[in-house]
């Protein structure tokens, strides 16, 4: 919707029929169940500019059972409901020229209905909530000069478990193999018509292997190029 030259908003609803009929081949149970999310979505964007772009956006998604977070369930333990997700994110998107963006957002994403381990039984998969994930996210794309194009990001994320889920996966813990600090950036440029050149570098900081946070893996720099 256009209410001016300068304010837009962006509306949408989405429904979702998700039908499971799941034989598990190894006892010759028969599982069957049926969701119907139903998932919103509203976004605000202020122009002050043509060339820039504000906003602000919230969003509900959700994403069904499937492969092999259906193999520990039981007739007595059907976990099915969906993995939900909720976003609310406010951003800036800038055309510095016709060729060359920048965009930069902050972000919020509550994840539940998770499927974990259950701590009492390993055979069956319970549903939990309590995974946050906050973060800024910087990018910039398109071209410096007609032969000089450019690609690259930075991502800050903190995310941590907001609810004790079992004894491994405690309130405060880090969420496994989400690194604070990621960047990237690739450089390329045309010679002429036929040759070009390229080169890159991708960070990515430490990491927890699992939401024991026990064990850490350091970060690590990669250095790419092309011809």
């Amino acid at each position: 919707i256009e209410f001016s030259p300068q304010w837009q908003a962006i509306l949408g609803l989405r429904y979702d029929n998700f039908g499971i009929d799941f034989t598990n081949n190894r006892n010759a149970q028969k599982l069957e169940n049926t969701d119907t999310p139903i998932s919103p979505r509203a976004g605000l964007i202020y122009k002050p500019f043509t060339e820039m772009s504000l906003y602000a956006s919230y969003s509900l998604a959700f994403a069904p059972r499937a492969g092999e977070q259906l193999s520990s369930l039981t007739v007595t333990n059907q976990a099915f409901d969906p993995e939900k997700f909720k976003n609310i994110e406010v951003g800036a998107k800038w055309d510095v020229s016709k060729d060359l963006t920048l965009s930069a957002a902050v972000y919020q994403l509550d994840r539940s209905n998770v499927a974990i381990t259950d701590p009492s039984d390993s055979t069956k998969t319970i549903l939990v909530d309590g995974q946050r994930s906050q973060g800024v996210e910087l990018a910039v794309s398109g071209k410096l000069s007609p032969a000089w194009s450019i690609m690259g990001g930075y991502a800050y994320q903190d995310a941590t478990i907001t609810r004790t889920q079992s004894a491994t996966a405690k309130a405060g813990a880090k969420l496994a193999q989400v690194p604070t600090h990621s960047a990237s950036i690739w450089n390329r440029y045309d010679l002429n018509s036929q040759w070009g050149v390229a080169a890159g570098v991708v960070y990515r900081g430490a990491i927890y292997p699992s939401t024991d946070n026990l064990v850490s893996l350091p970060g690590f720099t990669r250095v790419d190029a092309a011809l």
